[in-house]
């Protein structure tokens, strides 16, 4: 890898509404406010009431 044209990674604390935190590297660095997170999300909590149209199109696809 050629020196000096990478950005530098800042450690960034992201901060979501429903209260859950976590800390990745990013080159932009500081807070990041969030709407939504992986805890809070419905489609990845399970609690979402609609299939994804991608998710009704694999099973239509299977049962031919």
């Amino acid at each position: 890898m050629k020196q000096g044209i990478h950005p530098e990674l800042k450690l960034t604390k992201f901060v979501c509404g429903c209260g859950n935190e976590f800390e990745i590297y990013t080159v932009k660095g500081g807070v990041i406010h969030l709407e939504v997170c992986n805890n809070c999300h419905p489609f990845y909590t399970g609690k979402l009431r609609i299939k994804p149209k991608f998710l009704e199109l694999q099973g239509q696809a299977s049962e031919k």
